[in-house]
This record gives C-alpha cells, sequence and structure tokens, in this order.
C-alpha cells in the first residue's frame, strides 16, 4: 500500500514540476494589436515631433542600433537621440511587415519611410527597414527592449571612398 501512495505522489509531483515549468501559450493576435497600437500612437509622435510619446515604447534598459552610428542604450540617451534626429526629419512613417510572439517575447520586422533636411544636401529621401524585439515588463505592458533600422539606400561615393 505505501508503495503505490509513494508512486502515485511521485506522479503527481512529477507532473506539477512538469506543467509549472511551460511557458504559457501566447495569444499573437492579442499582442500584435497592443503593438499595432503602441506603433500608432508612436508614429503620430513623430508626425508632432513629440519626443516624450516617441519613447513611450522602450524599456528603461533599451538599446537603438541606428545606422551609421554607436548603439544608443538607456531611454534617456534614446530620447536626446530622437531629439536630434527629429531636428533633421520632415517626414517619417513606418509600416510593420512581419510580426510573431512566444511568451514574453515579441518581434517585428518593417519597413520605413522619410524625408530628412541634411546640412549642405537639402532634402534626402530614404527607405529601409527595421527590426523591433519587444519584452512584456512585469506591469504587463509591452516595450521595446532592441530597435534597430538602416537603410535600402546605397552609400553614397564620398562615404564609400573613406
Amino acid at each position: 500500500m505505501h508503495r503505490a501512495t509513494y508512486s502515485v505522489l511521485s506522479i503527481l509531483l512529477v507532473s506539477v514540476i512538469f506543467f509549472s515549468c511551460q511557458t504559457p501559450q501566447t495569444n499573437v493576435s492579442d499582442v500584435r494589436k497592443i503593438i499595432e497600437e503602441a506603433n500608432a500612437v508612436q508614429i503620430k509622435s513623430f508626425e508632432t515631433k513629440d519626443v516624450q510619446n516617441m519613447t513611450t515604447n522602450y524599456a528603461e534598459d533599451a538599446v537603438v542600433c541606428p545606422q551609421n552610428g554607436p548603439m544608443v542604450t538607456g531611454k534617456e540617451n534614446i530620447a536626446a537621440f530622437f531629439n536630434e534626429m527629429l531636428s533633421m526629419m520632415k517626414e517619417m512613417s513606418f509600416a510593420s511587415t512581419k510580426f510573431d510572439a512566444s511568451g514574453d517575447i515579441a518581434y517585428e520586422v518593417g519597413t520605413y519611410s522619410g524625408v530628412w533636411d541634411m546640412p549642405g544636401m537639402g532634402a534626402v529621401d530614404d527607405k529601409g527597414k527595421y527590426v523591433s524585439v519587444w519584452k512584456k515588463q512585469a506591469d504587463g505592458t509591452w516595450k521595446i527592449v532592441v530597435d534597430i533600422f538602416n537603410t535600402d539606400m546605397p552609400m553614397s561615393s564620398e562615404v564609400a571612398m573613406e
């Protein structure tokens, strides 16, 4: 009788451990909707040049990896980076083309287009792509933890020769 009790308890213990270690299923559609809503706020913030709302989607320890520049780490530094970027930006839009999520991590791949007022060059049209990695925070919100973007435009011959 003790042997049967120990067997049942062992099976129960292994089952509890197994099922408690399972990652909860992620409803990708729900996460995508949340992130699309966050992106809509960010797009509006680009249009109104509102740096405060532009950084709302970023985690405190987020990393932005811009083209032709060093990584920008931390929300405060990202705000300063965006502020400098806004001084040259005339137009900006972006669109997610691929999205997936699992557990507390989600990613999106997309494209952007913009017009920049470049010193000595005037208005420059730019098109490119980006990857954003989102992570669900302890408070249940989703924030960007890594953001990288780069242009599709060819490097100018002056830059290529340096």
